[in-house]
């Protein structure tokens, strides 16, 4: 049986936060030999989506024909996820399954493979998805199904625009700087795959340039505890002042964070309450620009682009 090597940043199984959807860490996968092989059909596509407390992508979706389903746009996520029931009314195939760890324990969940899953005319056929209940997310975000995660995503290079709640598929890109993004880290020694890091620096936090994670569903920028052989980094060492915020996370206000040429300041910028660091040292919300280009098939965004 192949071993496929899978690494999922957001699932319900870490600690609640209003700044993150979903948490969860794959760290492998057991999947039926053949039973995947995807297909794409690209096309230059606009759609509206529903901008949910200001900051969460809720975009329609048809799976297997049935449909449509709201489904949270998640570039945090590296893999689709579906809720128990839509699996159940899909009666889709499980093709194997994924060791999932969380803060308190690893468990197994099902994955099961969807024959294709549509958002206007972008598809993406023969796509694994994980089954999930995603109670912390169907918190904030009533009525959703299910997370379109970076597997689907990075199939289509996107405009996101938030003031006109439109995406656009594989459109020309728009001027503006490139600045480049990796889209694989690296976690306790194993490449983690799917991502969408970046480089940037936090004033007067980080002394220097870090990488964060350009992620569609969170709310405020957010630092991950400082990581194993990484002491030369320390986010919250020196003489910065943090006043208790909300659920008595810290938080350091009136942040500015650069990334290339482009800053946004006056940032509430909290330390993240999980209990384990990751492959970027946090979160850089999409939502803090007027809109973001994602190329995937040339490796770069640009903020705040014009049209």
């Amino acid at each position: 049986m192949q071993i496929a090597r899978l690494l999922l940043s957001r699932c319900c199984c870490f600690p609640r936060s209003p700044q993150s959807a979903l948490r969860l860490l794959i760290l492998s996968a057991l999947i039926v030999p053949g039973a995947l092989a995807a297909q794409v059909k690209q096309s230059k596509d606009i759609i509206s989506f529903h901008l949910h407390d200001k900051y969460l992508i809720l975009v329609q979706a048809t799976v297997n024909g049935t449909g449509p389903f709201t489904f949270l746009l998640d570039t945090g996520s590296t893999h689709t996820v579906i809720d128990p029931g839509l699996a159940r009314q899909l009666q889709a195939p499980v093709i194997g399954e994924a060791s999932l760890v969380t803060v308190s324990d690893v468990r197994k969940d099902r994955l099961v493979r969807l024959k294709e899953i549509r958002v206007g005319n972008s598809v993406v056929s023969e796509l694994g998805a994980i089954i999930d209940k995603m109670d912390d997310i169907k918190l904030r975000a009533p009525g959703i199904r299910g997370v379109l995660g970076e597997d689907f995503l990075s199939e289509f290079d996107m405009l996101i625009d938030y003031q006109a709640r439109t995406l656009h598929f594989d459109g020309e890109a728009p001027a503006g700087e490139r600045c480049r993004i990796e889209t694989i880290g690296r976690y306790r020694d194993m490449p983690t795959t799917n991502r969408l890091l970046i480089d940037a620096e936090i004033k007067d936090v980080s002394g220097g340039t870090v990488q964060l994670q350009v992620d569609t569903a969170a709310k405020l920028p957010e630092l991950f505890p400082v990581r194993p052989g990484t002491s030369h980094y320390q986010p919250w060492a020196g003489s910065i002042a943090f006043s208790s915020g909300v659920n008595g996370r810290k938080i350091h206000p009136h942040t500015t964070i650069q990334v290339g040429t482009t800053q946004v300041s006056d940032l509430d910028l909290v330390q993240s309450r999980r209990g384990v660091a990751f492959d970027a040292v946090g979160l850089l919300p999409a939502s803090m620009f007027h809109s973001i280009y994602i190329s995937h098939s040339g490796g770069f965004v640009i903020l705040n682009p014009t049209q």
